[in-house]
């Protein structure tokens, strides 16, 4: 009898223990712990628009390049979307997803929150995720983007830049048109940014300071060939020419010094 009673207040014992261990470590409802967020800082792009070294201010303007070509431009408009940040360990921060649109009169964007903490690089895409790549048929103000107004399923512009190029061998100023409305989901075009240390600091905003050169565009193109000038459809920019235009878009994006 003594052995039974022995057992059943050792199994008392376990199961009391048990049960406090087990409601010493789960957190209640209550716990404040689980209402402290995480301290952040804001991000946002400084974004200028340039041709080489010059800051484009003004639309119809001619502005040289160092080899003594002139550009003007009338449009220079690109989505950019799913922004992220690389962290020291290379792991990486990716903010909500969005469709941000560049227009020459705005340098400054707000891309989001990001948690505290140093970081190395960012990374960005030019153009909409096929998700979001399809325009509101109710909401024409941003219908310059769109690449069709009647085929509204050809989606958005990523990048629009239409102006006018010196195509002369000996840059006499002879200004011919050109107009290059890249889009389509296959020319969703990643950035990578190279390393460049910073940190976010809580409470505070930090600016990522890029330039878009728009005369990047143009490298290994021949443009004394008017065909080259030229891509504004859905079915154009399935040419070669669209995609040697859509690999040279990381190239147009640097640091600002």
């Amino acid at each position: 009898m003594k052995t039974i009673q022995l057992h059943i207040y050792h199994f008392c014992v376990i199961l009391f223990c048990g049960v406090l261990f087990s409601s010493c470590n789960k957190k209640t409802k209550d716990d404040p712990s689980e209402d402290i967020a995480k301290p952040t800082g804001t991000v946002m792009f400084h974004l200028h628009t340039f041709i080489e070294d010059n800051e484009v201010d003004l639309y119809h303007i001619p502005y040289n390049t160092h080899d003594g070509r002139s550009i003007s431009l009338n449009m220079a408009q690109l989505y950019f979307s799913d922004v992220e940040i690389v962290k020291l360990d290379g792991s990486v921060y990716s903010f909500p997803a969005n469709k941000i649109l560049k227009v020459l009169e705005t340098d400054t964007y707000l891309i989001g929150e990001a948690p505290v903490g140093n970081y190395k690089s960012l990374r960005f895409k030019v153009g909409l995720a096929p998700a979001v790549n399809l325009p509101d048929a109710a909401n024409t103000k941003d219908s310059t983007m769109w690449l069709s107004k009647t085929r509204l399923d050809d989606g958005y512009i990523f990048l629009n830049v239409q102006g006018k190029i010196d195509t002369s061998e000996a840059m006499t100023g002879s200004m011919v048109p050109f107009s290059y409305k890249i889009g389509t989901n296959v020319n969703y075009k990643q950035v990578t940014l190279p390393d460049k240390n910073f940190t976010v600091v809580a409470g505070e905003v930090q600016y990522a300071h890029l330039i878009a050169d728009y005369n990047m565009l143009f490298r290994g193109i021949k443009i004394n060939d008017n065909a080259n000038l030229f891509i504004r459809t859905a079915a154009e920019n399935a040419l070669p020419l669209a995609q040697k235009i859509v690999n040279n878009i990381p190239a147009m994006f640097i640091y600002e010094q």
